[in-house]
């Protein structure tokens, strides 16, 4: 998998709000990295930010940011996004991407195709042993 170099409208270093599950969660993503599905699209490797994710390990009890989160367009396009600036890729992703990486190389790992208010929900049930099927 490469490094994406078609054009498209969503690009690295881009700084989007996006829609939350609640009004006290408004969620910026930050595009760290693009790279080319080898089966055809792109994966966007994003920081997702100003998050209120239940986590009870964590001083205050929420987790506040998700270092990496790797997305399809079709995220993109669900999640409500509104260009808010340009910033340089936050280098706390790069973690988070290696062992994504080495997992996909493995045929263990793909990358969300849901809305953002969607993937906060997912981790913050997984942080807290509630199942998915749960209400």
């Amino acid at each position: 998998m490469s490094q994406a170099s078609t054009p498209n409208h969503y690009a690295v270093g881009q700084l989007w709000a996006c829609k939350g599950r609640h009004a006290d969660e408004q969620p910026t993503l930050l595009i760290n990295r693009i790279d080319q599905h080898p089966l055809g699209g792109n994966i966007y490797h994003v920081t997702l930010g100003a998050l209120k994710i239940r986590h009870p390990g964590l001083p205050g009890g929420y987790m506040t940011q998700l270092d990496h989160a790797p997305v399809t367009e079709q995220t993109l396009q669900r999640s409500e996004l509104r260009l808010i600036g340009q910033r340089d890729p936050d280098p706390s992703y790069q973690k988070g991407y290696a062992q994504w990486r080495q997992a996909f190389d493995d045929g263990q790992a793909g990358s969300f195709g849901v809305s953002t208010p969607t993937i906060l929900e997912i981790v913050e049930r997984r942080i807290n042993d509630i199942p998915l099927d749960q209400a």
